[in-house]
């Protein structure tokens, strides 16, 4: 048996380690994508601040820092029912709680953050500002990760370091923004902008044939007629949750 030196076995432990790190990283991008414009009750604005970084491995993503390590708001799973040839459908936990969406553009350069109220965050994909280490948003410290309810923005929390905030100059500081909360009011309804009320939504699923013949067939639901290589169908809406409506306070 060979014996070996203390110092071989901690540079065989280094190497394996290196491997293991490789291997770990394999299909592992990190992006960085910079919030363009909200839009909250059928209004939109330009003026915000602030980014994410999103890791995206597999068929999963998450909010994480620039060098892919999470910020601890869970992960997103590409759902494959809703996804198509446009658009990709992330949902799971995210800094707007545990039943998010996000929708991408099918390449990945634009992201629309999709939340139960009906409101809507654009994000952009582009090269991350020198100053930004990890996200702009950021849940508290406490903040329980089974709530499913949605976060409001805020622009670093405290115990969290590298924020970006642009300021109306153009350039950028890691300054922080203290969060305030608005008094509460009673909940109004809104009609979902997505669905427009019906609950549902319409997805082409595009099936193969496998060589059978192709002709046009009847949509139950709407009677409209279309082939069957389009794979018509009616699914439930993403952005409501097929309640057709949401509701702000």
């Amino acid at each position: 048996m060979i014996s070996l030196s203390k110092n071989s076995k901690r540079y065989i432990l280094l190497y394996l380690l290196g491997i293991v790190s490789i291997f770990t990283a394999k299909g592992q991008t990190v992006s960085f994508y910079a919030l363009t414009k909200k839009m909250h009750n059928g209004i939109t604005s330009s003026s915000v601040t602030g980014g994410q970084f999103i890791t995206f491995l597999d068929n999963i993503c998450y909010e994480s820092n620039k060098k892919g390590i999470g910020v601890g708001h869970g992960t997103l799973k590409l759902n494959k029912n809703y996804s198509n040839s446009n658009y990709k459908f992330y949902m799971g936990g995210s800094y707007w709680g545990t039943d998010a969406t996000f929708k991408f553009k099918s390449d990945l350069s634009i992201l629309n953050v999709i939340l139960e109220n009906g409101d809507i965050y654009v994000y952009k994909r582009q090269v991350a500002p020198a100053s930004a280490t990890t996200c702009s948003l950021i849940r508290k410290r406490g903040s329980s990760s089974g709530n499913s309810g949605s976060y409001s923005p805020s622009f670093p929390n405290n115990g969290y370091d590298g924020g970006y905030v642009p300021n109306k100059n153009g350039s950028s500081s890691s300054s922080r923004i203290q969060n305030t909360t608005p008094s509460r009011k009673q909940p109004t309804k809104h009609t979902c902008s997505l669905c427009n009320g019906q609950r549902k939504i319409v997805k082409d699923t595009y099936p193969s044939l496998y060589g059978q013949s192709d002709y046009q067939v009847k949509c139950n639901e709407c009677g409209g007629y279309f082939m069957r290589s389009i794979g018509h169908t009616h699914t439930t809406c993403p952005q409501c949750h097929g309640k057709g409506y949401f509701t702000t306070n």
